[in-house]
């Protein structure tokens, strides 16, 4: 079976398994956690969660550095480095999340004082989920590599009804608290799921022991990190900082409609996710063969960018209609015609981050030289410009996604010889 052809059933069968789950992580987004958690406080959830995701910074970089070089060795048939990496990077994780859990601690009282939410153990679980979300990619890159992708399926399934099954409970229990629970819940059976499907690669062998082999490799792994920690905190400070911007420059009211109009808009990641999912172990491979992967890249991206155009065009004709009909939603009625908007804003900045996966997966970060700045200049845009309304907030957004898109579009039209 050819590349291509294997690239797009596995695509098609992880994004259909992500679908299903996103059906039922849609009832919990969209009906559960409104009922569940106070208009004062719905706004809070996604810079709390996005603290955690800051703090997790270099276990984001971590993951990304693992990912490529196992699927280097993965490629190679390189048995016994793959399996000593992939134990020595969960016991590297470990420890670092354990260090970011500490610095948390410290810092919880300050994010809370200015979030306008109690200091409660809310806040610690916010933390705990964004780690966890951050541990996730290190076994399912494992996953990526060995083309386990029915593993990954399997999980995105089963996670997606045990979420709504905690929420449920949880919820109407501890309000905030539950709801972050429930947030961890998948998060532990996709990675109970996938760690069970590596199984064989993590126990020992004596007849090839899990020897640091690896480690030979420290050097060239170093230098691709730190390219990697140089994308990961842009763009991750740069989401921080709209979330914050959101939640401290406007009302709780406003906060809490953004909340929820970007629960449609998120739909628009769902489809480069898949990709994403799937290209880099590809594009890791072609790289290592001495082969090109520009068509499908390109073939990926047309992908996301056709379906989050269509997104945007359901949510801007059809989401003023459901707000006015969804129980609770009537209060934030006026920012759903956003949603679409919103979308659009969400689809370019996916399809951005696509190319910026497909270049790492290809060791190939000449896009630093304009993400960077795109990063920078979209945090001191929100800090300086985003204020008083939530439509100004989601302009400023669009410029900037805009504007990268166009960086990425004049990138890719000098890199039409090939990779």
């Amino acid at each position: 079976m050819s590349q291509t052809r294997r690239f797009w059933l596995s695509l098609l069968l992880v994004f259909g398994a992500m679908r299903l789950a996103d059906a039922l992580n849609a009832v919990t987004g969209l009906w559960v956690v409104p009922r569940g958690v106070s208009g004062q406080t719905l706004g809070a959830l996604l810079p709390l969660t996005q603290f955690g995701a800051v703090l997790a910074l270099p276990v984001t970089v971590l993951s990304t550095v693992f990912a490529r070089h196992l699927c280097a060795y993965a490629a190679a048939g390189d048995g016994p480095r793959a399996r000593g990496l992939l134990r020595d990077a969960l016991a590297a994780t470990a420890a670092a999340l354990l260090a970011a859990l500490g610095l948390a601690a410290a810092l919880l009282p300050w994010l809370c004082g200015a979030l306008r939410v109690p200091h409660s153990p809310a806040g610690y679980l916010a933390v705990a989920y964004g780690l966890a979300a951050a541990f996730l990619p290190m076994v399912t890159a494992a996953a990526q590599a060995l083309g386990r992708f029915g593993a990954l399926a399997a999980g995105s399934l089963l996670a997606a009804p045990a979420r709504l099954g905690a929420m449920a409970l949880l919820l109407p229990l501890l309000g905030l608290s539950g709801y972050f629970l429930g947030q961890l819940v998948p998060l532990v059976v996709t990675a109970g799921v996938t760690l069970w499907a590596l199984r064989r690669l993590l126990a020992a062998d004596p007849a090839a022991p899990p020897a640091a082999a690896w480690r030979a490799d420290l050097r060239p792994m170093a230098r691709y990190a730190a390219k990697v920690a140089v994308g990961v905190a842009a763009a991750s400070l740069q989401t921080f900082a709209a979330t914050w911007v959101i939640r401290t420059r406007l009302a709780d009211d406003a906060s809490a409609g953004y909340y929820l109009i970007s629960r449609f808009a998120e739909i628009a990641t769902y489809c480069g996710t898949t990709v994403a999912t799937v290209l880099f172990p590809f594009a890791v491979a072609a790289k290592a063969r001495g082969e090109g992967s520009a068509a499908l890249r390109n073939g990926s991206l047309a992908a996301i960018l056709a379906g989050g155009t269509l997104l945007a065009g359901a949510l801007w004709l059809g989401l003023p209609w459901l707000f006015g009909r969804l129980p609770g939603y009537a209060p934030y009625a006026g920012a759903a015609p956003l949603a679409g908007y919103l979308a659009l804003t969400t689809t370019l900045n996916v399809a951005c981050a696509g190319h910026f996966a497909h270049q790492q997966a290809r060791d190939d970060f000449r896009y630093l030289r304009y993400m960077v700045p795109c990063a920078a200049c979209a945090c001191a845009a929100l800090l300086l410009l985003a204020d008083a309304t939530l439509l100004r907030v989601l302009h400023v957004l669009f410029a900037c996604a805009l504007l990268q898109a166009l960086c990425v579009l004049a990138d890719l039209t000098l890199r039409r010889a090939g990779d």
